[in-house]
């Protein structure tokens, strides 16, 4: 009866559902890129005796979340025809027949029914900071997050600060969340030699005086901001300097305002507003650029902060609490309500070439702490941890 039983226990099959439909888009912007990345880094750590993973999306599963899954992962379509309400109802319905051992939903929302649910918490800004949000997004992602603190077994928090902001504002307990780091993809975001950026900087006429900025064009991201600390710069450059300020992203709440800003900006030929490129040419700007200017009002994490580090790019970033948790002393640190000190910050890393290199082998060496292999094996301990 005993060998029965421990035979039993050995082929005990253990089945792990992570929702892909985030990861499985094709333009991918924060997290996306995070469930991506970390689905990707899961795939690579071998799966114990007796585990499987199902891939749960709603479409199809396209380039390399399909054409690498490893042996124990399968991909699963969940159809369904409404234009919204997936997670809420197909997803449950799954949850209902068929559940999984542990379902992770990296994307902050949960289903209404499931056992052992996991999700990841980004920020909640729209709590902090109602006024940089569409009053829409903000009521869908209120409602979201308190269903799925009130649902999840455990929570992962992206930060420290994150972690700080669900006790103080939502009252979770500090042990039904963990703490695991973003990172960046290593692959795509690195020191790049001339050769290498040329191609993409001839696409975008571009030479290598100019700042950058990457996200979406919106009052949250302080864009508008960031465009006055530009015309600030400027003055008094003279006729004829070089210097741009290139802006990718696109469009998000307040864009209306921040294209008035632009098309009566008095600098407004030097400056360069680029759809969304990929993320190997947003890699290549980064890397060719003077420095990243980062002045976000908010973030529950901040990954280009991590991406301009690795590119060996000297970086300028609002100080707000987790930046100064993820970048520690690897950037100049500039309120970003302040735009003449942003301003300052860019004559600095112009005119200070000792700054620029202090500032940049600070950030190649930070940015070794992260890693999405460390965040996968860290996601697979507690997700294990519930079986």
């Amino acid at each position: 009866m005993k060998n029965t039983v421990n035979l039993l226990q050995k082929t005990r099959s253990i089945t792990f559902g992570i929702d892909a439909s985030s990861a499985n888009k094709k333009n991918r912007t924060g997290v996306e890129q995070y469930a991506f990345h970390l689905i990707e880094a899961m795939k690579k750590q071998p799966l114990k005796e007796g585990e499987r993973v199902f891939l749960y999306s709603n479409s199809p599963l396209g380039g390399e979340l399909l054409g690498k899954l490893p042996k124990g992962w399968e991909s699963k379509v969940l159809d369904w025809k409404l234009k919204s309400g997936w997670m809420q109802g197909r997803v449950s319905w799954e949850m209902f027949k068929r559940p999984p051992s542990v379902m992770f939903v990296p994307s902050q929302g949960l289903p209404r029914i499931g056992k052992n649910l996991v999700t990841t918490i980004h920020d909640i800004g729209f709590k902090r900071v109602p006024k940089l949000y569409d009053p829409k997004v903000r009521k869908r992602l209120l409602k979201i997050t308190k269903r799925s603190i009130n649902k999840a077994k455990k929570i992962i928090a992206v930060s420290k600060f994150t972690s700080q902001e669900l006790q103080e504002v939502y009252h979770v307990k500090p042990e039904k969340i963990r703490i695991i780091y973003n990172a960046c993809d290593t692959n795509a975001f690195h020191k790049m030699k001339e050769a290498e950026m040329m191609p993409t900087l001839q696409k975008y006429r571009l030479g290598r005086n100019f700042f950058f900025s990457i996200g979406r064009l919106e009052k949250k991201k302080n864009t508008a901001m960031l465009i006055r600390s530009f015309e600030a710069f400027k003055q008094g450059r003279g006729l004829g300097d070089p210097y741009q300020l290139v802006i990718a992203g696109d469009p998000g709440f307040g864009y209306e305002e921040i294209k008035k800003y632009v098309e009566l900006s008095e600098v407004k030929d030097q400056i360069k507003i680029l759809p969304r490129p990929s993320d190997e040419e947003v890699a290549v700007l980064m890397s060719a650029a003077v420095a990243l200017v980062f002045p976000s009002w908010y973030e529950g994490f901040g990954i280009p902060n991590l991406e301009a580090m690795a590119c060996g790019t000297p970086l300028i970033t609002s100080d707000i609490p987790v930046h100064k948790e993820i970048v520690q002393d690897a950037a100049i640190f500039v309120l970003p309500g302040e735009p003449e000190s942003w301003a300052r910050a860019m004559r600095q890393l112009v005119q200070d070439t000792r700054i620029r290199t202090e500032i940049v082998n600070k950030g190649l060496e930070r940015v070794k702490d992260f890693s999405w292999d460390k965040s996968a094996s860290q996601t697979w301990e507690l997700l294990r941890s519930l079986v």
